[in-house]
């Protein structure tokens, strides 16, 4: 085999062969934060599924003793169903926490976040669907028991909460993101250390 005349195989050699100038790095604590994080993210749906098992209790006690009506009751349920659906959703295909080699310890921070992101919009659509609970209790309450100013003020409550989720969604694509570049980095230079 000949060589080119313009000898292009010796660029391509060094553009194959050159190390990047800023070798990708770790940040020493991400192992922290995903351990942390994977911490907070159990128990916070720990705390999710326990609230709607025990509102739900409530609801059915509070129709079979205390004669609740139903239409509420259902409503109630239909809304606790809606919000633990959100939770199971966003937690699907957690793989836990990967600490094996570097690109792991990414891998499960990349997770994390997406768990975040889901878990941030199912926030959104539970805040809506307490809107519609609301607003449906107000509908089944006796005339005048439920005033303006206190729907007012549940809707101005859900409008700060969507607008919480919606910042941490944000932030959780941001993060998966930047994790993503530095799996890219570690996968193009597999001798990186943390």
């Amino acid at each position: 085999m000949t060589m080119p005349p313009n000898d292009d195989w010796s660029d391509l050699t060094r553009t194959w062969t050159d190390r990047p100038a800023t070798p990708p790095r770790l940040d020493p604590n991400l192992f922290r934060a995903v351990r942390r994080r994977d911490r907070l993210a159990r128990l916070n749906f720990a705390g999710e599924i326990a609230g709607g098992v025990v509102t739900v209790g409530v609801v059915l006690w509070a129709t079979l003793v205390r004669d609740l009506p139903w239409t509420i009751a259902l409503a109630a349920i239909a809304f606790v169903g809606v919000a633990l659906a959100g939770t199971l959703w966003s937690r699907r295909g957690d793989p836990g926490v990967l600490t094996g080699t570097p690109e792991a310890v990414v891998l499960s921070a990349i997770a994390q976040a997406r768990t975040g992101y889901r878990w941030a919009w199912a926030g959104v659509a539970t805040s809506l669907a307490a809107f519609v609970f609301v607003t449906t209790l107000a509908g089944l309450s006796p005339t005048g028991s439920v005033t303006t100013r206190t729907m007012l003020m549940m809707a101005a409550f859900l409008l700060v909460c969507i607008g919480l989720y919606v910042a941490h969604a944000r932030r959780c694509r941001r993060r998966m993101t930047a994790h993503a570049a530095t799996l890219r980095a570690l996968r193009d230079d597999p001798a990186t250390e943390p």
